[in-house]
């Protein structure tokens, strides 16, 4: 049912020719759950009251109304939690006067939440009725929630655009003309609307009279020299307006001539530039201080870092203090984002309050601060800083009548002109600042010898990769993926394995440091290579119908279009067809910013290539990016599938999964099975692939045929 209900619904958003998908999407859910009232509502900042977008009421869309959402079930929503009541929904919120006027039993609502995790909308289903299939409801609104944010986020940014456009559209510069005595003979509307004269007030006076007086004789005498050399003239200078205001404004000015090749007339053309300079501004402050705090920005503080690191000489020391609010995130969950804010502010204040005017201090992260100590004479200074912080942080904040206290952990680089660059040191304290973090916070670190080894042993795994790439001292396993229909193997993925100096590396630590030093492209293009290499060999022993999946990251897609035929070709050159390999890919992958991504799936499908979205719902999720990327398999992470026989919510949700992707078209594989009775679940829900230690651990390449001629389901 729910299958069918997500494919009603997803084919009415196609079908549609309304502009208004807020209302389609209302309409729709309100017929498949069977709801009198679907509504979604816009919150205000306080969220304190609620504004309905799009109403649906018994099959038709009715008018806008906003409510007070205290006492309600929508103040739950409004906090991020998802509330149902199947019936009884008077009694359990009896100062609802609303749900009394309305009669209404059942009440179904889920928050909207932005990128930031922040309800900025909700969804809500009301009943006259006790509700029939609360699972099924809350399941559809779950699923279909994400789509309705971005859809508003969308329409939220094509307004504003469109209010951008109209504005440009409708402006335009002001146009004067002169004749040769330079005497004023035409203007236009925009002259007027700009300077505040009419041409009658003007006409007959030359535009010297317009000037600011902030400019010298010379100034204009050397305008009036290039038009004369040159026929032409543009530049910024100062204006007055009628008013007496002073303007930016920037004026060009071109030389008419008549056909004797004698001056005719001038014409210029000016606007005001006050908003241009007022942007300049705000882009300078924006590309070096934190909007929020006022302070410096991570930016601004790594330029400044940088050329104290190059300008420092013999015996001179400077100092980088890196830090963030103890139990921030939890402190933003209590009492809200508004909140949390304020702090920031507060904090950035107060560090700011406690350097001398020759050091700096910078927001580096969303609750993270750093401190660039300049000229320190001694160790004893860079204590007396941290105990002045720490002591200033002991005192507490107090925000909306709220006193509250907030400690810091931090951690501490002396440094002199020595090899390190800004980026090493940023990294040795932030090692110093988690340690001190983990060590129960409030509390500071020097960098040391340990730390230094952690990143001795980041940057020895950096080398020794990069030497096993070179020597093919890498290998590649596969895993079997069993077809629930066919009771039978027909995939595996490739995964690969590194075992270093006797011992073996867990991808989870070498992933990420091949991806942070720019070693995952070549460890990709390896794996694909052995993957088609073992392949044809198995083919050629007659398992002509086997697929095998490769992962790349995100890291390895190429940015331009060009590049887009390599992993093609490496498939060519093993005499394999483009349909013998799926690639597996992130969800981070689809992200709309990535714009080359697109093109390049296309491209892999058009080819013959299928393409599985792995750990899906651990990322980027969205229907509009299902739409628009050419995804052959769903690939459900193994998080999901862990505790789906015991935790009710993950049951259902994988349900969801499976049902959404099969009213897309696409085929469900689901990782990290490990039971018989994960299987069954699984097999009843539909779901079309097994990956897992049920079935298999992942095999060495000399052992997939005896693997398949003994497999049995």
């Amino acid at each position: 049912m729910v299958e069918e209900k997500v494919k009603s619904i997803i084919d009415s958003l196609s079908t549609s020719t309304s502009e208004n998908f807020t209302d389609v999407i209302c309409l729709s859910l309100a017929k498949a759950i069977k709801a009198n009232f679907v509504f979604i509502a816009k919150l205000n900042p306080e969220r304190t009251v609620a504004t309905t977008i799009s109403l649906a009421v018994d099959g038709v869309i009715n008018d806008n109304f906003s409510y007070d959402l205290q006492a309600t079930p929508c103040e739950n929503v409004s906090q991020g939690i998802m509330c149902s009541q199947i019936s009884h929904v008077q009694k359990a919120y009896p100062d609802d006067q609303l749900l009394i006027d309305m009669n209404i039993t059942g009440y179904v609502g889920v928050p909207l939440k932005n990128s930031k995790g922040a309800t900025g909308a909700i969804l809500v289903a009301l009943y006259y009725q006790p509700i029939e299939n609360e699972i099924e409801v809350t399941s559809l609104f779950m699923l279909f929630s994400g789509m309705i944010k971005k859809e508003m986020e969308k329409q939220e940014l094509i307004d504003e655009l469109r209010t951008r456009n109209k504005i440009i559209e409708e402006s335009s510069d002001a146009i004067v003309v002169c004749d040769r005595d330079r005497k004023i003979t035409s203007v236009n509307k925009a002259f007027t609307r700009i300077t505040g004269y009419s041409f009658k007030e003007m006409g007959g006076k030359k535009p010297s009279a317009l000037g600011a007086d902030l400019h010298d004789k010379y100034f204009f005498k050397k305008i009036w020299q290039e038009i004369a050399d040159n026929g032409t003239w543009s530049g910024e200078l100062w204006g007055k307006k009628k008013n007496g205001e002073i303007f930016p404004e920037y004026l060009s000015i071109n030389t008419i001539y008549d056909e004797d090749n004698n001056v005719s007339h001038y014409v210029a053309f000016f606007f005001d530039i006050s908003k241009q300079k007022q942007a300049e501004e705000k882009i300078y402050r924006q590309a070096h201080f934190d909007l929020l705090t006022g302070i410096a920005n991570r930016s601004f503080f790594m330029e400044n870092l940088s050329l104290t690191v190059d300008s420092l000489n013999d015996g001179e020391k400077s100092a980088l203090l890196f830090m963030d609010l103890d139990l921030f995130k939890e402190i933003n969950n209590v009492y809200g984002h508004t909140f949390g804010d304020e702090l920031l502010i507060k904090a950035s204040g107060r560090l700011q309050s406690l350097i001398k005017s020759t050091d700096i201090v910078a927001r580096v992260s969303g609750d993270g601060f750093a401190i660039l100590l300049n000229n320190v004479i001694s160790d004893e200074v860079i204590d007396n800083i941290i105990s002045r912080v720490f002591l200033g942080f002991s005192e507490p904040f107090t925000i909306h009548d709220i006193s509250i206290r907030c400690t810091l952990s931090m951690g501490v680089v002396p440094f002199s002109n020595d090899k390190d660059d800004a980026s090493t040191l940023i990294k040795k304290a932030e090692h110093a600042m988690y340690h001190a973090k983990n060590s129960g916070r409030n509390s500071f670190n020097y960098f040391t010898q340990d730390m230094q080894n952690n990143v001795q042993r980041q940057l020895f795994l950096k080398k020794a990769l990069s030497a096993a790439l070179t020597s093919n001292s890498l290998s590649v396993e596969f895993q079997p993926i069993v077809s629930i229909t066919e009771q039978k193997v027909n995939k595996f993925e490739a995964l690969v394995r590194w075992k270093n100096e006797g011992k073996w590396i867990s991808p989870e630590e070498f992933i990420p440091i091949a991806e942070e030093f720019s070693l995952i492209k070549p460890l990709g293009e390896f794996v694909l290579d052995e993957a088609c290499r073992q392949l044809k060999i198995l083919k050629s022993q007659g398992y002509t119908n086997i697929v095998f999946n490769v992962n790349r990251s995100v890291y390895e897609i190429p940015l331009n279009k060009s590049e887009n035929e390599q992993w093609l070709t490496v498939i060519e050159q093993h005499s394999l067809k483009p349909s013998d390999i799926c690639f597996e890919l992130t969800e981070s992958a689809l992200a709309p910013d990535k714009r080359n991504n697109e093109r390049l799936f296309n491209q892999l499908k058009a080819a013959g290539c299928t393409i599985a979205l792995d750990d899906f719902g651990t990322g980027y999720s969205s229907l509009s990016y299902l739409r628009r990327i050419p995804v052959d398999y769903i690939k459900i992470d193994k998080s999901f599938i862990k505790d789906m026989s015991t935790n009710k919510d993950d049951n259902v949700l994988v349900a969801t999964i499976i049902a959404m992707s099969k009213s897309l078209g696409k085929k469900v594989v689901a990782e990290g099975v490990e039971t018989k009775e994960q299987l069954q679940q699984l097999t009843e829900l539909g779901c079309d692939y097994i990956q897992g230690y049920y079935f298999s651990k992942p095999l060495p390449s000399e052992s997939l045929v005896s693997y398949l001629n003994d497999f049995k389901y």
